[in-house]
């Protein structure tokens, strides 16, 4: 079967999306990411935070110990807001895996994929697990994963809930099982879906190496027009951390279908196929999925 090529997902119930503190544009890896703001002078943690909790600046007896734990309040803020933005950056490796069950062993692949999706949530380092199944071919199915850094991915890959996946889809696939990391090459932070009808595609360009530097340039610059566009949610550009370095995926999401259609129809879509289709070394192919959840 074909393992390569754009697939479209329909995202059920919306997709998650990677912490909002975590600023990061990038035309060419490059992430930016914004200072924490400073809590205004005389002003509480608590207030500074959304005025979520009322705490008085000066009391007579207490003074010193609220203005103690006001200042605890301050340095969990920016501790947790710098560890969301540390939660993905040009460090950020990206696993996609491929795998088919056969076709009477559907809900056991299910079962199989939600257990090691749950397990690997609670990693160190991860960042979301996506689980796609083929609306058309419901035995295949893909698995879309973010980690904070390569240390992160390695563990994950010598974990028991990895190992047990494995095992558990040794007795019912239905073909090889194939998983592959990637390094950022172009990824902003993604937007929440707002409504059901949601799409996601995620396209696998095998180039002949000749043509990787024109590939590179066509994937950014159709990247960053596309997340301009109407109803678009994400477009992420990750490329092979291990040879052949001619293998990247391109993973975006629509707020609709017709949001997807309009990129396809789109000048900017039509130049980056017209661009790439030359320098592919695999099929073109398109594919819907549904999000499991």
């Amino acid at each position: 079967m074909r393992r390569f090529g754009t697939s479209l997902a329909i995202i059920m119930n919306g997709a998650a999306a990677p912490a909002k503190a975590a600023s990061a544009q990038s035309a060419q890896g490059i992430w930016t990411r914004k200072a924490p703001m400073p809590t205004p002078r005389g002003e509480t943690a608590a207030a500074a935070l959304g005025g979520q909790v009322s705490v008085q600046s000066s009391l007579p007896r207490s003074g010193l110990l609220m203005r103690c734990l006001a200042g605890l309040a301050c340095l969990l803020a920016i501790a947790a807001g710098s560890a969301a933005r540390a939660q993905s950056g040009p460090e950020a490796i990206y696993g996609v895996t491929s795998l088919d069950v056969a076709p009477d062993a559907v809900a056991k692949g299910i079962a199989a994929l939600k257990q090691y999706r749950d397990a690997a949530r609670k990693q160190a380092g991860n960042l979301g697990v996506d689980l796609l199944q083929e609306a058309d071919w419901p035995n295949r199915f893909a698995i879309y994963e973010t980690w904070k850094d390569q240390a992160a991915y390695d563990s994950n890959e010598k974990a028991a809930p990895t190992a047990e996946l494995r095992d558990q889809l040794k007795p019912i696939a239905g073909a090889p099982y194939d998983r592959r990391d990637y390094h950022v090459i172009s990824v902003a932070p993604a937007q929440p879906a707002t409504a059901s009808g949601a799409v996601a595609m995620q396209l696998h360009l095998d180039v002949f190496p000749p043509g990787l530097a024109p590939a590179l340039a066509a994937v950014r610059a159709v990247a960053a027009a596309a997340r301009k566009g109407e109803g678009n949610l994400r477009y992420d550009v990750v490329q092979s951390v291990k040879a052949p370095l001619s293998h990247m995926t391109l993973y975006a999401a629509w707020q609709s279908r017709k949001a997807f259609d309009d990129y396809e129809k789109s000048a900017y879509g039509r130049h980056f196929r017209d661009a790439i289709g030359p320098l592919l070394g695999s099929p073109y192919d398109d594919r819907l999925y549904a999000m499991i959840n």
